[in-house]
């Protein structure tokens, strides 16, 4: 989950050219290596419709995949690798807003399932 949480900052660092290419990459790897080993953490919320759960498995996946995209355009040195990055972050906006939608409406308790122990 740690690796989820610090996706945004690996991402701005790297734009910013604070953090090195491999260590994006590593990260993106990293994160993508779990989430095929044990899957992807969290999961749709048990009060969406049917549809919508699956779609919700789908988008999980896509903006995972989206992140190693722009690692490995980075890795190889290319130019679109900034603007892979700015759309996983902007995906990752609409994401984090999902949650909070999911959250406040839904009322699930998506942010116990969600935050780490310490900020709940």
């Amino acid at each position: 989950m740690a690796l989820h949480w610090t996706a945004l900052i690996a991402i701005v660092a790297w734009l910013a050219g604070v953090l090195p290419t491999w260590a994006l990459a590593l990260h993106a790897f990293a994160w993508a290596g779990i989430s095929i080993a044990w899957g992807l953490r969290g999961g749709p919320s048990p009060a969406l419709p049917d549809p919508w759960r699956k779609l919700a498995w789908l988008g999980q996946a896509a903006l995972l995949a989206l992140y190693v995209v722009g690692a490995v355009t980075a890795l190889m040195g290319l130019v679109a690798a900034g603007s892979i990055l700015m759309a996983t972050i902007a995906v990752g906006v609409l994401h984090g807003m999902f949650n909070i939608w999911r959250a406040s409406v839904l009322g699930d308790g998506a942010f116990r399932r969600m935050l780490p122990k310490a900020l709940w």
